[in-house]
């Protein structure tokens, strides 16, 4: 990771304590500066312009990022079809937890692609999305009882749950350690609450510096880039003791969106190569199979090698309340 020094400084929202650290100040959309808390090990944006975020969430986010790389608009029945058959690795870190009594809360569920996959696996199941479409459609496809409300102003605000969960939404929050109470009120003692969020040490820019990866990686819906530490931080700045609090790294894209961006500097077209198993399928059904099997093994023995590293594109924090 390069750090710059820039001719002015911000306050981490970590520690409060002032850096000229850049790490870009080239975003996917927006504008804005990324800086970088070398005692906290985080980056965090400074946004040229504050949105109001629950009008942001609940009418532009999805016009403007998707899974497409060159089209930017969604809907919730596109992102339900595409992404619920990649939870794999969320399903398989929750479900040591779910019974058939099990209450489940998830916070910025989507589309409810995660929660699609485990509902008829425990008694309830309870979704807060900002994205009102995206509610909609839970309410209705997926008969998953929803409210498009912040969590301590919606219908859910005086449940309590066995899990909590939150993945790919805390990156997005003002301030992750409110966020993180927040979540600990909404959970019964004994329960556990699972966070995800992208990892700093994303492998197309610690492993392979990929330049043109650098404006895709940092956009303007994220105001915070997460390092081990600083996620472990912001735990404890919770209230959470250090033996309450696992991190885990996991690595959604394949290695054949990696050398696509390695190779090429550009995005794939859509998240569907990068996030499915690999398959090739030629006219030579034997050379094939070969290929197919052999770029398994590598990608196995890939994702294996960027988890020792913890240069993995994701992390999963479960804390214990």
């Amino acid at each position: 990771m390069i750090t710059k020094k820039y001719n002015s400084s911000a306050s981490c929202p970590l520690c409060s304590g002032m850096t000229s650290q850049v790490l870009t100040t080239e975003l996917r959309r927006g504008t804005g500066v990324v800086y970088y808390c070398e005692p906290c090990q985080h980056g965090f944006l400074v946004p040229d312009q504050n949105l109001d975020t629950k009008t942001y969430y609940a009418e532009s986010y999805r016009q403007e990022y998707s899974h497409n790389a060159e089209v930017a608009a969604t809907n919730a029945s596109e992102i339900f079809k595409v992404y619920r058959h990649y939870q794999r690795d969320r399903i398989s870190a929750i479900s040591p937890y779910l019974t058939e009594t099990t209450k489940l809360l998830e916070v910025g569920a989507s589309s409810g692609q995660f929660l699609v996959n485990i509902k008829d696996r425990v008694a309830q199941v309870s979704a807060i999305e900002l994205d009102k479409a995206c509610c909609t459609f839970m309410q209705t496809e997926l008969s998953i009882s929803a409210d498009s409300d912040f969590l301590r102003e919606s219908i859910f605000r005086d449940e309590t749950y066995d899990v909590v969960c939150s993945f790919q939404v805390m990156e997005h929050v003002i301030s992750p350690v409110t966020f993180i109470s927040e979540l600990y009120q909404s959970t019964k003692e004994g329960g556990t609450i699972f966070i995800e969020v992208p990892n700093l040490h994303d492998p197309l820019l610690s492993v392979w510096n990929v330049e043109a990866y650098k404006t895709f990686f940092y956009h303007s819906a994220h105001l915070h880039y997460f390092t081990e530490s600083s996620l472990r931080k912001t735990a404890m700045d919770a209230g959470f003791s250090a033996d309450k609090i696992e991190i885990s790294f996991t690595q959604d894209y394949n290695v054949l969106n990696h050398l696509n961006w390695v190779m090429n500097n550009v995005p794939q077209a859509t998240c569907n190569v990068g996030l499915n198993e690999i398959e090739f399928s030629g006219n030579n059904q034997e050379i094939s199979k070969w290929m197919t099997e052999q770029m398994r093994k590598l990608n196995e023995e890939y994702i294996a090698k960027l988890l020792n590293a913890k240069a993995t594109s994701n992390m999963m924090m479960v804390l214990k309340k």
